[in-house]
């Protein structure tokens, strides 16, 4: 059976997957096609049109349209938005599939179960909106997902932190950068924002306010921020600055000691939740082998203190578990009720477009780049990195989530503290964000603590203090880092890529981003990854087999 999965509209982030026979072949974000952050209520035809080409095959072929929305108002955006991908002219005449809902919650959910390779799992759906449910506790036994308890969005822990995140100033989307500051603050654990009770229940104390209105989110987030504001006091208005580089204002967030006290708050009162809800819900299953699906299993911090806690065993997140990637979890529900289920661990997200070293050689021959061919990209690029310089790398099929992995990245040696400022300057980020570092299992070993989920980049853990200094690149101001520890699995040139360095003296540890400046998605194509690097201060470009130099003084960054 093949099944087309479709997310989007109702402010969640458009995406497109395929699955084949139980297995997910493809998965693709909107955003990347169209560079538009999260694609926002769009349709996602280019994303669907990708999936479809890249398996040889037509809409007419899909046997199954599954969407990742089931209640009412929300049902009818999705029935829209599969109308709109029908009507578009490139799938015109083609023989309109079946259309099957599935709830968001049960999305996530079937994302984070169907690819983890357990048979046996405590499944935990954790999120902002969706299908008014907020988060959700399942057991996932021989393909199979048994709902144990749920609570509604009046309850929502993603909710809460968008709240906090507003109080702070920053916009929607913007969660990441709330995870990242309250590393600088000494939290105040006697605030708990939760009642939690013996049972593994919990309440926010919050009425449901706005639950009739598709929108009802926003009623929520403005409550929470309300919320902290009774507790820490007015937030600081909004703050722009105008930039004469760019023309263009730029908002300004102040970070200072109190910002980072409310933001170190607000992250311990999640964990202390999560932590709650996970203790509880293996108990109830009776499996310590748990999967987290949904937007707040992208907090790292969380992730690892989870990973590390004596509930657990195994720890599996989905790469896209923010709505990006109900998509392949509609698709994969549908398929595994079906009697379609694959079983094995999803070990790579590198499910995107990729281009060929013609293709890669004829965009660059169309725009007049001067490039060099070389016989092994990884060995060049160790020399580079070794060098002191900052390179693009675009290599193999492009990552879904929010996470660069080794196939759309910007890499540079983590050796140098002052090198963790130069690459977030190119990026346009703030100087106080860290930086993640990629590294062989070897690595891991000497530099870690109890380094966790590491295949996705989603899990924190502690830098070993005695080797803190030789990697200060990578490691936040309390110690940790959020690694990706590649194994077998991991893509070729990346695995090589470490094992060059090596052989150069250096460690198997690389600082790695994602390949994209402020406010755009990552590099999706060899025009996008050529617009990225000729306007910003990388040094070279590795793409495909081709090195790319800037000419002697250009200087974009």
């Amino acid at each position: 059976m093949i099944v087309l999965g479709l997310a989007g509209g109702l402010r969640h982030d458009a995406s497109a997957a395929l699955v084949v026979d139980g297995q997910l072949v493809s998965l693709a974000e909107e955003e990347r096609f169209i560079r538009s952050r999260h694609a926002h209520e769009k349709v996602p035809v280019e994303a669907t049109a990708y999936c479809l080409a890249a398996a040889g095959i037509t809409l007419s072929d899909v046997d199954v349209i599954a969407t990742s929305w089931l209640a009412d108002a929300s049902a009818d955006v999705q029935l829209d938005m599969v109308g709109g991908l029908l009507e578009h002219p490139y799938f015109a005449g083609a023989h309109p599939p079946r259309v099957e809902q599935v709830a968001h919650p049960i999305a996530h959910a079937a994302a984070a179960y169907h690819t983890s390779g357990f048979d046996e799992a405590t499944v935990i759906s954790t999120d902002g909106v969706g299908d008014r449910i907020a988060t959700m506790i399942a057991h996932g036994r021989g393909g199979s997902i048994e709902v144990k308890r749920h609570w509604p969005i009046s309850e929502s822990l993603g909710m809460f932190y968008l709240g906090l995140t507003r109080y702070l100033g920053f916009n929607w989307g913007q969660e990441g950068k709330v995870m990242g500051l309250a590393s600088y603050g000494v939290p105040d654990d006697d605030w708990m924002p939760f009642t939690l009770h013996d049972d593994g229940g919990y309440h926010t104390g919050l009425s449901p306010l706005g639950e009739d209105r598709p929108n009802y989110g926003r009623p929520l987030v403005r409550a929470w921020s309300a919320r902290v504001q009774q507790r820490y006091g007015d937030p600081r208005p909004p703050q722009f600055r105008y930039d004469p580089d760019g023309a263009r204002l730029q908002p300004f967030v102040d970070t200072g000691d109190a910002q980072r006290f409310v933001a170190a708050s607000g992250q311990r009162a999640l964990e202390r939740a999560l932590l709650h809800i996970v203790e509880h819900a293996v108990r109830e299953t009776g499996c310590r082998d748990v999967v987290l699906g949904g937007g707040v299993g992208l907090n790292c911090t969380a992730n690892g203190v989870i990973a590390q806690s004596p509930f657990v065993d195994r720890l599996v997140v989905f790469p896209a578990s923010g709505d990006g990637g109900t998509s392949a979890g509609a698709a994969l529900a549908v398929a595994a009720a079906a009697g379609e289920r694959s079983g094995r661990a999803l070990t790579s997200a590198g499910l995107g477009p990729e281009f060929t070293d013609e293709q890669i050689r004829a965009a660059l021959d169309a725009r007049g780049v001067p490039y060099t061919v070389v016989d092994d990209i990884a060995d060049t690029v160790a020399e580079l990195i070794t060098d002191g310089q900052v390179v693009g790398w675009f290599q193999g099929r492009a990552e879904f989530g929010p996470r660069a992995l080794g196939q759309r990245s910007i890499l540079a040696s983590p050796l140098q503290r002052s090198m963790h400022h130069r690459v977030n300057a190119i990026k346009y980020r703030e100087q106080w964000r860290p930086l993640a570092p990629s590294m062989s299992a070897a690595a891991a070993e000497k530099y870690l603590l109890n380094p966790g989920p590491s295949r996705f980049m989603l899990s924190a853990c502690q830098v070993r203090e005695e080797m803190r200094d030789e990697i200060p690149a990578v490691v936040h101001v309390d110690g940790s880092c959020r690694p990706q520890v590649l194994d077998d699995d991991a893509p070729g040139p990346y695995r090589r890529l470490l094992e060059r360095l090596a052989t150069r003296g250096h460690p198997e540890v690389v600082m790695n981003t994602s390949f994209n400046l402020a406010n755009e998605p990552i590099v999706h194509s060899p025009h996008d990854a050529l617009r990225s690097f000729y306007g910003s201060g990388l040094d070279a470009l590795a793409i495909g087999s081709m090195l790319v130099h800037k000419p002697v003084g250009h200087d974009a960054g």
